[in-house]
């Protein structure tokens, strides 16, 4: 049976708090991946329906100290965080796409991702801040990686 529970603590940069200890099986040097508990939401490009939702691992964490009912892990390996070079190739792939949509000529993407002051409009228009959902958050789900 593959362990489960979720991040209850961010430690620094570099080590998370897992619900989960002693009691529940776990031991140093167990492996897990993290992952946001409700998935990603996978649409379909020709109907626009939803297809169902994917995980997509954020990270994957070494056990460094087990207590009885949590555990420290390390993470060893994130996934890319999102910077001004992911924001400037999510704005090429929004201005083609609303190219194919519209037509060339009729939509210019601009805004965010060059560093200038309008990168603040995209959060202006979802009234604040967007969270980054490539980081990992408490209440992420955390999995065992079982061993083969």
């Amino acid at each position: 049976m593959t362990l489960e529970g979720k991040i209850a603590k961010i430690l620094g940069s570099n080590e998370v708090v897992i619900n989960r200890g002693r009691v529940q099986g776990v031991r140093q040097g167990m492996q897990f991946e993290i992952f946001a508990p409700d998935g990603e939401e996978v649409w379909d490009p020709d109907t626009g329906e939803t297809l169902g939702t994917v995980e997509d691992v954020k990270a994957r964490a070494e056990v460094t100290e087990v207590k009885d009912r949590l555990a420290i892990a390390r993470l060893t390996s994130t996934s890319q965080q999102a910077g001004a070079s992911d924001l400037g190739d999510m704005q090429e792939n929004l201005q083609r796409m609303f190219g194919q949509m519209f037509g060339e000529g009729n939509v210019h993407v601009q805004g965010f991702g060059t560093g200038s002051s309008d990168d603040n409009d995209l959060e202006n228009m979802f009234g604040g801040p967007l969270q980054d959902l490539s980081k990992v958050q408490v209440g992420d789900a955390a999995r065992e990686i079982k061993r083969r």
